[in-house]
């Protein structure tokens, strides 16, 4: 079956982070036959300068991006072409990434603009986390294993059965095995301790429901179903638990406030993820 990922936009700017995204991004778009288009936004250093020098900064730039900074993607034989753009880093790449009709967004965890933002991510991460409209993959500066097994977070929720379709995607690529998770919040009322079998029944019976379209692809789905969890907490820790290369969830689940593009779950598990973390925004 051909793949749906045909391009994927990935934000390079020299730091070791980009690099580990950009090996990561690589060995997806090698799976799937796609084409990467790396980007680096430039801002002027100075807050006056001459149009020589403005112009020989950009080659320098643009030589450093085309020459080095991407050439461990071209050696495993990724297709990629490069974009120096001008800008705020925070906006551009996702800019392009709409000129481009990007199928998957790739950033490192922190990059070069100095420290991390608020927790532990970058300022470009968080507006892109708050402003994607395209899938969006934050890769951590460890070394990301191999995408083997996929953990995906689910709820039944529109996002999240969005993020199912996308994890399908991403097993038949890769011929990874999936584990679906559910993980319920902490009840205020009281429920007796007999019914936690019961209970557990009805939400696996729930999962294989959600996860259906990715068992269809012929891929193997375990479920584990949590409660009295925080859902960030939850998805993390099973996903740990079950040795997972990448975790996808939803944008936004069945709570919090509509209108906002990334909910709370979804940063709590962005700020402490040591995993890569795909989010998937509901289709435009």
């Amino acid at each position: 079956m051909e793949s749906k990922l045909k391009r994927v936009v990935v934000g390079v700017d020299g730091s070791a982070a980009a690099a580990t995204a950009l090996g990561w991004a690589a060995s997806v778009a090698v799976s799937a036959d796609a084409e990467i288009v790396a980007v680096n936004a430039f801002q002027n250093p100075w807050s006056e300068i001459t149009l020589d020098d403005r112009d020989r900064l950009i080659s320098e730039r643009n030589d450093l991006l085309a020459d080095t900074w991407v050439r461990p993607a071209v050696d495993v034989g990724a297709q990629l072409r490069t974009v120096l753009v001008e800008g705020d880093p925070r906006s551009s790449v996702l800019d392009v990434a709409e000129a481009e009709a990007a199928d998957l967004v790739v950033l490192g965890s922190t990059g070069e603009g100095g420290g991390p933002g608020f927790l532990h991510l970058g300022s470009v991460v968080e507006y892109a986390a708050h402003h994607t409209h395209r899938p969006l993959a934050v890769i951590p500066s460890a070394r990301p294993k191999p995408i083997r097994r996929i953990a995906i977070g689910v709820d039944g929720s529109p996002d999240s059965l969005h993020a199912v379709q996308w994890c399908a995607e991403l097993a038949m690529l890769t011929g990874a095995n999936v584990v679906a998770i559910a993980v319920r919040e902490p009840y205020l009322e009281w429920t007796p301790t007999s019914s936690a079998d019961n209970w557990r029944r009805d939400v696996e019976q729930q999962i294989d429901q959600w996860a259906a379209p990715i068992a269809a692809t012929g891929a193997t789905v375990d479920r584990v179903a949590q409660r009295d969890l925080h859902p960030a907490g939850g998805l993390l820790g099973v996903a740990s638990a079950q040795a997972a290369d990448v975790l996808i969830i939803g944008t936004r689940g069945t709570g919090g406030f509509p209108g906002l593009r990334a909910g709370g779950v979804a940063m709590k598990v962005l700020h402490k993820a040591s995993l890569p973390i795909v989010l998937v925004p509901p289709p435009t």
